[in-house]
């Protein structure tokens, strides 16, 4: 009787370990045929209201003919390698075929002051790059999976706006007559240096006396401002003094305060990604015996980028 026990629980044993073998062949075979989902489209938009957002919208196609759970989904913007944005969602079932799904990411503008140092060393260059990482759980399996993306490229012409090369009249009003006392003749910005704290554009301004008389030019200062708000400004270090017909080529440096950059991209987000930038510009001309308050430099116009431009 003892033997007959002993001979039907091994019995139920060898049965027991053979489904579980059987069960475990299946599964692997299965497992092994999984084929991971795939991105077929992606867009983006900005969600603009108390916060500003990132909303992705992908089609993903599930090739199994089983539906697959997600257990976490995480999705990075990248801005030149610098992330600017970060969602996640979970527990996502993706049936067999095409599946919509929506994520909104978080913008996070203390980035942006890296991104605006890396773009401007980049050549006003940046690449806009998406990131999917899914964990996904299929029986006692787990698999992960990354995908990284050029999403679009943005240019920008930052100096190029803050520069003018069109002849400018200084008139003023000379015993009751308008008369032309200065001209300038061209304004230039280039880049001089960025970090993350301040941006240095190098300056140049070339400056004509029409007139028998020379003139001088004191307190020559100017700011800059993108959407409103002041960014920085420079001055010429000296005064200056041009003898009649005189034509002077001199430098100035401004200086950006990029502690001010997350505030302005804030704006230009929640103007439709659209920028209105002016310089304002103060001075004393010296002609004579009288003083004249004068704007040797006005420049104002608008820009526009559209960083979610898919190009792929």
């Amino acid at each position: 009787m003892k033997i007959w026990k002993e001979y039907n629980i091994m019995k139920i044993w060898q049965i027991a370990i053979a489904i579980f073998s059987i069960i475990a062949i299946i599964l692997l075979s299965v497992f092994s045929s999984f084929s991971y989902p795939y991105v077929e489209k992606v867009s983006a938009d900005w969600v603009v209201d108390d916060n500003i957002n990132i909303r992705i919208k992908a089609v993903v196609e599930n090739p199994n003919f089983f539906s697959i759970k997600i257990a976490t989904l995480i999705c990075k913007v990248f801005l030149n390698d610098i992330e600017i944005a970060e969602g996640l969602d979970k527990n996502i079932v993706l049936q067999r075929g095409e599946n919509n799904l929506s994520i909104d990411l978080f913008l996070d503008t203390n980035k942006i002051q890296k991104w605006w140092t890396k773009h401007i060393k980049n050549g006003e260059r940046s690449d806009v790059i998406v990131e999917y990482m899914a964990m996904a759980n299929f029986f006692f399996f787990n698999k992960t999976s990354k995908t990284r993306k050029l999403y679009s490229t943005i240019t920008t012409d930052f100096t190029q706006k803050l520069s003018f090369n069109k002849t400018k009249a200084i008139n003023v009003s000379l015993n009751g007559i308008e008369t032309t006392l200065l001209f300038v003749n061209k304004f230039e910005s280039k880049w001089q240096y960025v970090d993350e704290n301040i941006t240095i554009i190098n300056s140049s301004i070339q400056l004509y006396n029409p007139n028998g008389e020379e003139i001088g030019i004191e307190n020559f200062t100017y700011n800059v401002f993108l959407n409103g708000i002041k960014l920085g400004g420079g001055w010429l270090a000296d005064n200056i003094t041009l003898a009649p017909y005189a034509t002077v080529n001199t430098y100035c440096y401004m200086r950006i305060q990029n502690e001010e950059i997350p505030d302005w991209f804030e704006s230009h987000l929640r103007s439709g990604e659209t920028t209105l930038y002016e310089i304002r510009s103060y001075a004393k001309l010296l002609y004579g015996d009288s003083v004249y308050f004068i704007q040797p430099i006005e420049i104002s116009g608008n820009f526009s980028t559209n960083f979610l431009e898919k190009v792929l």
